[in-house]
């Protein structure tokens, strides 16, 4: 059953509000996780420079073994995503994005400076 506009408004008021207080801090990180694992999988579908596939680099073929590869040591996801800067080559800037994204909410749990990232710009 579709939902009335007031309901859709009820509902975006209550998301805001939950956004605001923080009580949705750890959601937002779980998405932005899971955004910046699809974009590095989105990259390892590619082939590597040398025209290579990843899969035959690394033995990872489908998406849960490449996520399992990352949950194996808890510095593998963020090490990954380093390995991109400083220029973010080989991504698109909507993958560039969510693996800034990782990488900025990293350092902020650190109590590191907020460090300069600089995105490629959309095409």
């Amino acid at each position: 059953m579709p939902l009335s506009n007031a309901e859709r408004q009820r509902r975006y008021r209550q998301r805001l509000k939950a956004r605001a207080s923080g009580d949705a801090v750890v959601e937002q990180a779980r998405i932005a996780v899971e955004r910046a694992i699809q974009a590095l999988w989105a990259y390892h579908e590619r082939p590597a420079p040398t025209g290579m596939a990843w899969s035959e680099i690394d033995g990872c073929r489908t998406l849960d073994q490449y996520r399992s590869e990352l949950e194996r040591s808890p510095s593998n996801l963020l090490q990954t995503c380093r390995a991109f800067l400083p220029g973010f080559e080989g991504l698109t800037p909507d993958e560039a994005r969510a693996v800034a994204d990782v990488i900025e909410m990293a350092d902020a749990l650190r109590l590191a400076p907020p460090g300069r990232i600089i995105l490629p710009e959309a095409a």
